[in-house]
């Protein structure tokens, strides 16, 4: 819990942001519940309050902050502006590949706090990391709102989260969601 107290848990159900369905996730799992923590971001005094619970749990200092993703950048740059220091974004090439756009870059020496909504299987925050040490930087830690992995993330740096929610995950072939021939949970944005 954050040394402000704040409740990240009630936050995300006052704004019915722990939906209940049959979700297919960005990595190709399936779940019977799906977190959507925009609908917290999309409040400037809770965006705040979350990026400066969240900057807390890191006490080095860092020369930027990176969101894995342009749906994230809201977190990226409130942790950014808590920290008096710049927000950056990843995206997508062509090929699926993530990489810096919009003249972003990260120099050579610069330490990067990574930033995402949510922590699952730890595979996207794997590819940040590996595009952070291609450009040059260096990877101080992870933050991420909410960490709903079912343990051990394979990460090289420190993950820290405001809320652990540990939910299962099943492949297509082993969901029982499928297996009961409930039908998927639409979501917008969840696969983009």
């Amino acid at each position: 819990m954050p040394r402000n107290n704040m409740d990240v848990l009630c936050l995300l159900q006052e704004h019915g942001a722990i939906l209940e369905g049959h979700f297919v996730m960005p990595s190709g799992f399936h779940s019977q519940t799906y977190i959507q923590t925009t609908l917290l971001m999309q409040h400037p005094n809770l965006a705040q309050k979350i990026a400066g619970a969240l900057s807390e749990k890191f006490s080095k200092p860092a020369d930027v902050v990176m969101a894995l993703t342009p749906s994230d950048s809201i977190l990226a740059q409130e942790v950014a502006r808590v920290r008096g220091i710049r927000a950056i974004f990843a995206s997508k090439d062509d090929n699926g590949q993530m990489i810096l756009k919009h003249s972003f870059n990260i120099k050579e020496g610069e330490n990067v706090l990574i930033v995402d909504d949510v922590a699952v299987s730890g595979r996207k925050i794997n590819k940040a990391i590996e595009l952070v040490s291609k450009l040059g930087g260096n990877v101080i830690g992870v933050g991420v709102i909410v960490d709903r992995s079912m343990g051990y993330l394979p990460l090289t740096v420190p993950l820290r989260a405001l809320l652990s929610y540990p939910m299962q995950t099943f492949t297509a072939k082993e969901c029982p969601l499928c297996a009961a021939n409930i039908p998927f949970t639409e979501v917008e944005g969840l696969n983009k």
